[in-house]
């Protein structure tokens, strides 16, 4: 139980997490140039990596030296199995790449993990997907991220996406996938 409550709270003073990329004008429009040349969506790279008990708990584009990036973030042995008792998972590989072929990483820091159990347990309260969330989103631009996170004391996903020439955050209600207040 304290070993929980201790991962809970770690979790939470951690929660602001980092960005897919940075608040940069400059590097906002070097991702957005980029998406022109994406051969993979974020519902395709999940579909690929999302097998069996695994599911998704992220997933979004940014740009790593200079490439654009695909990356995914899973839970892997599903939401009915608790946080403490699974483990996370990153696949990331070049979205302008012919083939996704996505390296996957097992989180074994604290940060990630705490991040992860956060995600996780967040999305075992609800019926709502990451990949719902994506296709609800995508009539407004190019979904370039979808987290969860509290908000004002609410459980949404936060959805980055490409307005115009610019990226837009537009929250979702975790249970109910409406549009929630910005």
């Amino acid at each position: 139980m304290m070993k929980t409550l201790a991962s809970a709270v770690i979790g939470f003073a951690l929660w602001g997490g980092s960005a897919a990329w940075s608040d940069d004008a400059a590097d906002q429009a070097a991702l957005i140039k980029a998406l022109g040349g994406a051969k993979h969506s974020l519902a395709q790279g999940i579909a690929q990596v999302a097998k069996g008990t695994e599911v998704p708990t992220e997933a979004k584009y940014e740009m790593e030296d200079g490439k654009l990036m695909l990356t995914v973030y899973t839970s892997a042995k599903g939401f009915d199995t608790p946080a403490e008792s699974n483990s996370f998972n990153e696949y990331g590989g070049e979205a302008t790449a012919a083939t996704w072929a996505p390296k996957k990483e097992v989180f074994t820091d604290l940060e990630h993990i705490a991040r992860s159990a956060q995600y996780h347990t967040l999305l075992s309260m609800t019926k709502v997907t990451v990949p719902a969330i994506i296709q609800k989103a995508s009539p407004q631009g190019t979904v370039v991220s979808v987290k969860e996170k509290v908000r004002n004391g609410k459980a949404v996903f936060e959805v980055m996406s490409v307005q115009g020439n610019a990226l837009k955050t537009t929250y979702y209600d975790l249970m109910t996938g409406e549009p929630a207040a910005g």
